[in-house]
């Protein structure tokens, strides 16, 4: 009995304790997100949503599990394979038992590029978090990070392409489980959230990253995303997300390369299959091939949590040959209600690295006199002349105007070997992420925004006839 005390003791003293937070100022710190080749992340969360508005009332839950195997790194980028999958919850309110444990009701795996700080590279639109709606693609374990060290209140700013400028700041340290971290609040919001306008939504924001220093991964993210109705002063709908990282481990040899070829074959399926999903009823033979490869393949292969994603495929085959439809609880992110730059309109901000300082630049602090974006690509036989343009107008209308180099391709080498040889004095910003809000199907193309942000011309191709266009357009935005 005595042992018994003694020991239960010893069980209760070494229970997990709920977070606390440490009052002591945070230090210096500098901070990377660090994934060796072969480790898997495994975060399994809560995703809540509900409605209260006088035309839609609803609420529903969905299990998350997020799963990150890193495929490999170099100094400056991470690639990394997600597989995210979603269990609908038939009682939000009910706890979660082994027995009733609903199926999967979505599974979607993608193979991304990130830099060491957290940054996903390229940055489209696939990977924006939906408003409403469960996340598609779950990546809230990723926090984009400056290269700077870290103090407490020290705040930052980061992109998406079509959306606000997401503020990021330092919160303190909090104790998790026995684990520090220093906490990371990041606020993103339409500039409408405070006084909302009768002709659209407004939303807003907050991640929530609890990050490990030491380890170099969060513990635990989370996030809330608040929307009101137009001319409403009080949020409508709301979604709550909340993740911990269950595991970290690391997979060597051959377990490494059983989960990287069944994420490659999963990724090839799935591919396979798009050209045929269209029209089902004509291609049922090639589809009725796919699916046999499929099953042929899988038992052949050692399986791995990341099967699931293949097995969703060969549903979505099954389904197609029987000319059904898959019950889609998911609606991707699509590019409808991202602002896109037109003239008229406020330019969409935006948050770009200067390839050349090594310094961020936003857009709206560049207000107060006019700015020339030239979008171009460092890689086209055009770069030369399109550089050289530009140069000329920085020396004609000096500081009367703002000039930007803009690269859609964030290929910071060649970009400073091209500014260094034409010994251009113009800043250069990476704008490799802003190909939805600015719509950049082709390159070069130039943005005129007047001092306070409004496009005045939004002009694509190059030619004597656009040279001497861009000119009339700067001296009509002096004149007015």
């Amino acid at each position: 009995m005595t042992s018994f005390i003694l020991f239960s003791a010893l069980l209760i003293q070494s229970q997990s304790k709920p977070a606390t937070t440490d009052k002591e100022p945070v230090q210096a710190s500098n901070l990377s997100f660090r994934l060796q080749q072969g480790q898997e992340l495994v975060y399994r969360g809560l995703f809540m949503e509900e409605a209260n508005s006088s035309r839609v009332q609803f609420q529903r839950s969905y299990r998350v599990e997020c799963r990150a195997l890193s495929l490999g790194s170099d100094d400056n980028s991470l690639e990394v394979a997600t597989l995210t999958t979603l269990k609908q919850r038939a009682n939000p309110t009910a706890s979660p038992t082994v027995s009733s444990e609903p199926p999967a009701t979505h599974v979607r795996l993608e193979i991304l590029k990130c830099t060491n700080r957290g940054r996903w590279q390229p940055q489209t639109n696939q990977g924006l978090m939906p408003l409403s709606g469960p996340p598609t693609m779950e990546n809230g374990f990723m926090v984009e990070i400056p290269k700077n060290r870290l103090t407490e209140k020290d705040t930052w700013e980061t992109s998406e392409d079509g959306r606000p400028v997401r503020t990021w700041s330092v919160a303190g340290w909090e104790t998790l489980q026995g684990v520090r971290c220093l906490k990371l609040v990041g606020i993103q919001q339409t500039e409408d959230w405070e006084k909302p306008r009768a002709d659209s939504n407004a939303w807003k924001r907050t991640d929530t990253v609890f990050f490990n220093p030491q380890s170099g991964i969060p513990q635990r993210f989370e996030r809330m995303i608040e929307t009101k109705d137009p001319a409403h002063s009080t949020p409508s709908q709301k979604s709550t997300l909340r993740c911990e990282l269950e595991t970290s481990l690391f997979y060597p040899g051959q377990l490494f390369e059983d989960r990287k070829k069944e994420i490659t074959l999963a990724k090839n399926y799935r591919d396979g299959i798009n050209p045929y999903m269209e029209d089902a009823n004509r291609y049922a033979k090639d589809l009725s091939a796919i699916g046999k490869r499929i099953e042929t393949q899988m038992e052949l292969q050692t399986p791995t949590p990341y099967r699931e994603s293949i097995f969703q495929t060969r549903k979505l085959v099954e389904m197609a040959i029987k000319g059904e439809t898959q019950d889609r609880v998911i609606v991707p992110v699509s590019t409808k209600g991202l602002k896109v730059a037109s003239i008229g309109t406020m330019a969409p901000d935006f948050v770009a690295q200067d390839f050349m300082k090594l310094e961020s630049v936003r857009l709206n602090r560049l207000h107060g006199k006019p700015v020339l974006m030239v979008f171009f690509n460092p890689k086209s036989p055009l770069v030369d002349e399109v550089l050289a343009y530009t140069q000329g107008i920085q020396n004609g209308f000096g500081n009367q105007i703002t000039v930007l180099g803009m690269s859609v391709v964030e290929d910071q080498a060649k970009v400073k070997k091209l500014m260094e040889a034409g010994k251009y004095k113009f800043t250069v910003l990476d704008g490799s992420g802003l190909r939805t809000s600015y719509d950049l199907e082709a390159t070069p193309k130039v943005v005129l925004l007047d001092s306070e942000g409004i496009v005045k011309l939004s002009c694509l191709g190059w030619g004597q006839e656009t040279q001497q266009e861009i000119i009339r357009e700067i001296r009509k935005v002096f004149q007015e």
